[in-house]
């Protein structure tokens, strides 16, 4: 995101999670301010540690409390059988990345709401700590920050719902147009519309505020910029996947597909395949059977001095079951097979024979080919 690289942290429930780098400024000026001015105010007369401390601590548990926000929208998603890739922390929240549309606008309800539903849950889980706290006669450093982190997650929960594609309010707008007209992309189109008027719309409350002298709103105009943008986005995603919807991959694919001998040395591989050759991948034949898939990748992972005495077939991918579709599978079904880090190629096999082979560059060339007419 922003061209930043990304931070892979753990895994949580088998989901990847990721920290952008630009979460790392956001920390550090939540942080600032919790420090600088929240504390201060609400715990007078301190030491200046102890704000530091609390402010790393509760900016710590503030975007923790993002990640659940987010893993619920991934939970629900991945229990409806949608593939989530991960979720990554960037500079205005945090991003569940799904593989894939949800299939029905009832799913599309339920995994919208479940988000803001967890912030609600964790902030009144934080206010009825902090209550039981203050009951108990607990030091104010223990249950102010939990005050703090209630507000914040419901406030999280409200400005999630404003009715603005791709916040979740405006996937709750595009489930209910969805459900009313039958129509994904055309309740896409009205959604992003309104995500687009609400960034405006935040934009010019934060430009009266800074004309007034409130310059602390100039992060509204950010959040109204990156909100008006990602709904415009979102929406041209969305035409260029409804065009792939309408495309089989046997219209795509190369036929018939080039196949490199399992017995060829890395060597010749190099020279007579990958130098000037179309494709970046290739399926590997033995006794006239596809046993598996080779790429530059794996060929430039092995030490040049090893390629005259290894042989294609002892480096190729042998785990064919992601990589194999049908003529007639359209080319939006196997995109996320085809993401960066996957194995970049479908095998086209029909009645058990390779009809042909489709690659990352034969489905880049064809959205570009849609962004052209979208």
């Amino acid at each position: 995101m922003f061209g930043l690289p990304s931070i892979r942290i753990g895994r949580l429930f088998g989901i990847p999670l990721e920290i952008d780098s630009s979460w790392f400024l956001v920390f550090f000026l939540v942080s600032a301010t919790l420090t600088t001015s929240y504390f201060p105010s609400e715990l007078p007369d301190r030491p200046a540690l102890q704000y530091v401390i609390l402010g790393l601590v509760t900016s710590l548990a503030f975007f923790g409390s993002l990640v659940l926000h987010e893993l619920a929208h991934s939970l629900v998603a991945r229990s409806g059988g949608l593939r989530i890739s991960k979720v990554t922390l960037f500079l205005f929240g945090g991003v569940s990345q799904m593989e894939e549309e949800p299939h029905s606008p009832g799913r599309e309800l339920v995994m919208a709401l479940a988000g803001p539903a967890t912030s609600v849950l964790v902030g009144t889980a934080c206010f009825g700590a902090s209550l039981w706290l203050r009951a108990a006669g607990a030091p104010d450093v223990l249950w102010v920050p939990l005050d703090y982190l209630a507000l914040i997650n419901w406030s999280l929960a409200v400005f999630n719902m404003l009715p603005g594609f791709p916040l979740d309010g405006g996937r709750v707008l595009r489930a209910i147009i969805w459900a009313v007209t039958k129509d994904l992309l055309k309740a896409t189109k009205w959604a992003s519309r309104a995500g687009q008027a609400l960034g405006m719309v935040l934009i010019a409350i934060a430009v009266m505020g800074v004309l007034r002298g409130t310059f602390n709103l100039v992060w509204l105009a950010l959040i109204g910029w990156f909100l008006a943008n990602a709904a415009a986005g979102a929406y041209q995603q969305q035409v260029i996947r409804s065009r792939l919807a309408e495309v089989p991959l046997q219209r795509i694919m190369s036929s018939p597909a080039e196949l490199a001998p399992a017995d060829m040395s890395l060597e010749d591989m190099a020279h007579s395949y990958f130098l000037g050759g179309r494709h970046t991948r290739y399926p590997v034949v033995s006794e006239g059977r596809v046993i598996g898939l080779v790429d530059l990748a794996r060929v430039n992972a092995i030490p040049r001095a090893q390629w005259p005495e290894l042989t294609v077939g002892e480096i190729a991918a042998r785990d064919l079951a992601d990589v194999i579709a049908s003529p007639r599978t359209t080319v939006d079904a196997v995109l996320p097979r085809l993401e960066p880090g996957g194995p970049g190629a479908i095998l086209v096999v029909e009645e058990g024979r390779l009809a042909g082979i489709v690659t990352r560059s034969d489905v880049i060339r064809l959205v570009r080919e849609s962004a052209q007419h979208a």
